[in-house]
């Protein structure tokens, strides 16, 4: 198994993919059933498989990830041999939250200055060999896919 396995709230949106991926490998429902009852270490072989697939084929449509806690944003560009890291800091003691979206609702209607929260702004990137386990390691570590535009215009923000 190269990822985990979904949870079961992660997997019922896909229960009609897996019943087509066991008709793929000729099971039906009764051998399913069977599977499970009577060979249950066949049956979590079967189930892995299925999520590495959901896992390979989903990792492989995310370009964008963004990762935030209450004073850091850190969104990433994942490229083909690299990600590219842009974000900032907030230093201020007082500063809002950076977990909520009505302090990026103010940022960008201007009602709230990136001076006022002292944000310091960096940028980084780093190869990788393995995008899609890289990609994978940052959901697993709280990073959640985001829009091109939204890397983008943080990129716009640094100097």
């Amino acid at each position: 198994m190269k990822f985990r396995v979904l949870t079961s709230q992660e997997l019922e949106p896909l229960k009609e993919d897996f019943i087509k991926y066991l008709s793929a490998n000729t099971i039906t429902g009764e051998d399913w059933a069977s599977i499970k009852k009577d060979k249950p270490e066949e049956a979590e072989t079967l189930l892995a498989m299925f999520c590495d697939i959901v896992w390979e084929k989903s990792l492989e449509k995310i370009n964008f990830l963004e990762h935030r806690d209450q004073k850091y944003l850190k969104v990433f560009r994942c490229s083909k041999a690299k990600i590219e890291m842009v974000g900032f800091a907030v230093m201020a003691e007082n500063a809002p939250s950076l977990l909520e979206n009505e302090t990026f609702d103010k940022l960008g209607s201007g009602a709230l200055q990136f001076s006022a929260l002292k944000a310091e702004f960096y940028t980084s990137e780093k190869a990788s060999n393995d995008l899609i386990m890289e990609k994978f390691k940052m959901m697993e570590e709280g990073c959640v896919p985001c829009e091109e535009a939204y890397f983008y215009g943080i990129k716009s923000l640094v100097k």
